[in-house]
């Protein structure tokens, strides 16, 4: 079958409810329909790993326990005679993990832009690492220039390739507004941690919400934020008009949640190639976000933007949108249109094109 990869052992840190597991959910599950041998090993089981249950049965899920050294052992024979996919979220990798996999066919793809837990020493032991692995996965040209420019990762070993969603099963699970609603729901699907920039959020719901009383959002998400964040609503006058969901990830109900909104908002300050915004592009929302690189990048003309820290100017995007339905379904409509150059078929293939590729050379 086209596209098919070799047997691969894919290596996440954590399986926790977030955009990279979701990425691998999607991308697993889309690998052992076409017929991959496809193995996940989680190296911590962390407090949270309900994403797990979203993966194909056909996946082999395996979580390390007990000590350091037997985890290391058993991740040895979990990778033997096979290509290891290893994802880096926030760089936290152990080095005696790394130096297990040094002799392995090894892909590793970097999911985001974390310039702030970077050090000139772990700059150079991501670089020295990177030599030995035999490609380089950025998903987004932001992560790129980042991978090179400040890690200092060899540029001919980092290739650029799109993060995917199910658009086809998205569209099946698709709800819309409620017929004869008189509200507007602005939508945020993140994880409530501080780069998200949830506060700026709030404050400019806040303001749009004093010219436009019809506007409700909803929060989908949970994380060390969400005190605060609840408190702030309630200082800000705005806890009527916001409704919290938690840590939804069920694709069956975290889709038509954002689907069934009119506005998708993401206010975060960095990220590497947001699953959720490509998420309510596919679902058809007009999208008001964050002026940063990667946002820009897969968003294009399907969004108006604002500074990412200035509540003001979010709030007068948020009624600009709001305020004309034109506008909105202008926005939706390019939104749909740019959702369907990142379906995770087009990035399946082109992860089983590297696998196949490395397994090839090793």
């Amino acid at each position: 079958m086209s596209g098919t990869a070799p047997a691969v052992t894919v290596v996440v840190r954590y399986f926790t409810v977030g955009g990279l597991e979701r990425v691998v959910t999607s991308l697993a599950n889309e690998l052992v329909a076409r017929g991959a041998d496809v193995r996940v090993v989680v190296l911590h089981a962390g407090k949270r790993n309900a994403l797990l249950t979203e993966l194909d049965e056909r996946v082999d899920v395996v979580a390390l326990r007990g000590t350091l050294v037997a985890r290391l052992r058993e991740l040895r024979r979990l990778t033997a005679g096979r290509v290891v996919h290893v994802n880096f979220g926030d760089g936290r990798i152990h080095p005696l993990v790394r130096a297990v996999l040094r002799d392995r066919p090894t892909v590793v793809t970097c999911h985001s832009v974390y310039s702030h837990k970077r050090t000139p020493l772990v700059n150079r032991a991501d670089r020295f690492w990177s030599t030995s692995v035999h490609s380089v996965i950025a998903v987004s040209e932001a992560v790129r220039r980042f991978c090179v420019d400040e890690v200092g990762m060899d540029p001919s070993k980092v290739v650029v390739v799109p993060n995917g969603v199910e658009i086809e099963r998205i569209g099946r699970l698709a709800g819309a507004p409620q017929p004869g609603s008189t509200e507007l729901a602005v939508v945020s699907l993140a994880s409530l941690y501080p780069h998200k920039n949830h506060a700026t959020l709030l404050d400019g719901f806040a303001a749009a919400l004093g010219e436009r009383s019809d506007l409700r959002l909803r929060m989908i998400g949970d994380g060390p934020e969400l005190i605060g964040l609840h408190g702030a609503a309630r200082r800000l006058g705005v806890a009527r008009s916001v409704d919290w969901y938690g840590a939804v990830w069920r694709r069956d109900q975290v889709v038509p949640l954002v689907s069934s909104g009119h506005v998708f908002v993401s206010a975060s300050r960095f990220e590497g190639m947001p699953i959720s915004v490509l998420e309510a592009m596919a679902c058809g929302l007009a999208l008001v976000l964050s002026d940063i690189p990667p946002h820009r990048e897969v968003a294009g003309d399907a969004a108006v933007y604002f500074a990412a820290d200035d509540a003001a100017e979010l709030g007068r995007r948020l009624r600009e949108v709001a305020d004309d339905p034109a506008l909105r379904q202008a926005l939706a409509a390019r939104s749909r249109e740019r959702a369907a150059d990142y379906d995770v078929a087009l990035q399946a293939t082109r992860y089983a094109e590297i696998f196949d590729r490395v397994a090839r050379r090793a």
